[in-house]
């Protein structure tokens, strides 16, 4: 058995009895032992070290056969290599997470929503150690946010008409939001300006859609981001395996809260001569400007994200194929995307591109970093005549930026492109995923049983009767 040992120290003094340098005219040199006890352990490199122990002989025998020991142990599998991680705090490891997805390249909003999701879970759930996560107090915490709050379920029975201010706080949200809303759902008003009033049945309207809590998709996003968050930590060797590995997701189809809808042929061209003939900016973007905007959303299912990158270098308007480049930076799959242009698109940013400053984005402000694409897009819909949100059997329907994206792969599908080639158009990963974005209402159905072939008989004479002979 080992034995703790002193460690025999040279120290210089001045004939004063000061501490001085070798190099000091008249040092004197003495040598010391060591204050504390020294001993001699094997590193997980084979090579052995010298650890400082304690003052005492007794105290250090024992940490050094405690060393000793776990050594032997670890040479021979027998101790948790986990160990120093399970004694750091969870926010350090979330930190680091937060360091890892910004070196894979994702973006700063991308990586503060995911992060601010995982803090909110791990704050709900209390946890403050790795040996703390459990996958069963995250499904309970998540089930908790689908009802976040209570609202006033009755109005005054006497009352026909509200002001903003006393129907913002029966709805408890505040006097922007209700403003908001109202205009989301284009509600109708009574009156303009300071007498502006809101019939009973408007606020019960807004009573009966306020969202409380999360949606099914929502929170499964929570649960993808667990899983990540699980995966990462098992890579990087801070726990042997994930306890979210495991984790399901709820099936969205009986709880949707924001489902999307597609503008059909006719509305896109409402759209467009109403955003051509607008008088009034947005953010920057006037009516003419944003006119070619949805233009290019409608003819290339490029996010608003990716058209505000876009300056006149990524066009190749050439009569023979028209086309425009998505940087990989820009795009969601990381690709560099080429999209072919149709021939009538092409020509119209032929023209508007014509005297376009080089490198500067086409359609610049904040209208997408602000995530304003959607109310900008309502205000033109109003303006055409288009509702932005319609009652649908499963819920509501919303057309926002986003669905111009849809329009344009729904669209395709019924001009008649397969679902392979509006895959590689739209750049997803899977044809499930675009068949998501491809709708098809019973207009769309109906004509095509249409094409079915006939196969009845032909009817020459009336068909028996069934049943007993009489």
């Amino acid at each position: 058995m080992a034995e703790p040992f002193k460690k025999q120290l040279v120290r210089f003094y001045t004939p004063d009895r000061r501490r001085c340098e070798k190099t000091t005219p008249g040092a004197i040199k003495e040598v010391v032992e060591s204050r504390k006890y020294y001993g001699f352990v094997e590193q997980p490199n084979g090579k052995r070290k010298q650890i400082p122990l304690c003052p005492d002989l007794a105290s250090s025998k024992k940490v050094l056969n405690k060393l000793l020991a776990d050594s032997t142990m670890r040479q021979n599998g027998m101790i948790d290599p986990f160990e120093a991680h399970r004694k750091q705090p969870l926010v350090q490891h979330l930190l680091q997470f937060r360091i890892v997805l910004s070196a894979k390249g994702n973006s700063p909003v991308y990586v503060a929503l995911v992060v601010g999701r995982l803090q909110a879970l791990i704050d709900g759930c209390g946890w403050k150690m790795l040996e703390d996560l459990s996958a069963s107090q995250a499904d309970g915490w998540l089930a908790t946010t689908r009802t976040s709050r209570s609202v006033a379920q009755e109005l005054p029975p006497d009352l026909d008409t509200f002001a903003a201010l006393e129907a913002s706080k029966l709805l408890g949200v505040s006097l922007p939001a209700f403003r908001g809303w109202i205009k989301k759902y284009t509600l109708p008003t009574i009156g303009e300006g300071r007498a502006r009033k809101y019939a009973r049945a408007t606020v019960q309207t807004m009573l009966d859609r306020q969202v409380v809590g999360t949606g099914a998709q929502t929170r499964n996003h929570y649960r993808t981001h667990l899983r990540n968050f699980g995966n990462w930590l098992v890579r990087d060797r801070r726990i042997g395996e994930s306890p979210f590995r495991h984790m399901e997701n709820e099936t969205t189809a009986v709880d949707r809260r924001h489902d999307r809808r597609e503008l059909v042929a006719e509305e896109i061209q409402r759209l467009l001569e109403s955003a051509r003939t607008s008088e009034i900016s947005f953010r920057g973007l006037t009516g003419v400007e944003r006119f070619h905007l949805y233009a290019m959303a409608c003819g290339t299912g490029f996010r608003a994200s990716a058209l505000a990158s876009l300056t006149p270098e990524h066009f190749d308007l050439t009569d023979e194929m028209p086309t425009v480049t998505l940087a990989a930076r820009h795009a969601k799959n990381h690709k560099t995307k080429v999209q072919p242009l149709p021939s009538d698109l092409a020509q119209l940013m032929r023209e508007y591109l014509a005297g376009k400053p080089a490198g500067r984005p086409i359609w610049g402000g904040p209208w997408a970093s602000d995530h304003k694409a959607a109310a900008m897009l309502r205000g033109d819909l109003c303006a055409a005549g288009i509702p932005y949100v319609v009652e649908s059997p499963d819920g509501l329907l919303f057309a926002d930026f986003h669905s111009l994206r849809h329009s344009y792969l729904t669209l395709g599908g019924r001009a008649g492109i397969d679902l392979r080639t509006l895959q590689e158009l739209a750049g997803h990963s899977t044809p499930a995923l675009t068949a998501r974005y491809s709708h098809r209402r019973l207009y769309d159905l109906a004509g095509a049983v249409e094409k079915l072939p006939n196969f009845l008989p032909p009817v020459t004479s009336p068909m028996p009767r069934t049943g007993t002979a009489g």
